[in-house]
């Protein structure tokens, strides 16, 4: 087995330098090709054109901002081409298409069709197995509304071709 080795101080001290001092890994491919690796954070950011600490650049009492003086939050205009270069792969940045499975869909639809906008009946309702609670179905409901789902609901509604029962009966894919 051998003697329990101590906790050597200088040796330990030496590798905790040496990971504070590592390079550290910027995931942004910007940001990343005009960092200096050399400089600190802070001088980093200011020289990039991005702020280190917001409560800093804006300067903004909080008592002024609670007591309604200040209308509107002034704008910083330095521009970088760090800051250009971002603002711009934003716009370019494709949204993630929102999920929603098909069973929430007939969920949201049976709740819609037997309830309208009671929640609470909703949340007492059999067919709720998973006890959600009124809030959480009203957020469910909010989000199945910002499907393509509820608005192919909402025209075979007013075609009058929507059945009901016919949505349970037909098997998912």
């Amino acid at each position: 087995m051998g003697k329990k080795k101590g906790y050597s101080y200088s040796r330990n001290l030496k590798k905790r330098r040496q990971k504070e001092k590592a390079r550290i890994k910027i995931k942004n491919p910007i940001i990343d090709s005009a960092w200096k690796h050399g400089q600190s954070m802070k001088a980093n950011f200011t020289r990039l054109g991005i702020a280190y600490d917001p409560n800093e650049v804006l300067k903004i009492s909080s008592r002024a901002f609670f007591k309604g003086e200040l209308t509107k939050i002034p704008r910083i205009h330095k521009q970088t081409t760090v800051v250009e270069a971002l603002e711009e792969a934003a716009k370019r940045s494709k949204k993630k298409p929102m999920y929603f499975s098909d069973d929430d869909g007939l969920f949201c639809v049976y709740n819609i069709e037997t309830h309208g906008d009671n929640y609470v009946e909703m949340a007492k309702d059999s067919k709720n197995a998973y006890q959600l609670t009124p809030k959480q179905l009203k957020r469910l409901i909010e989000k199945f509304k910002k499907t393509p789902f509820y608005t192919q609901y909402t025209e075979q509604k007013r075609s009058g071709t929507f059945d009901l029962t016919a949505l349970y009966n037909t098997p998912i894919a």
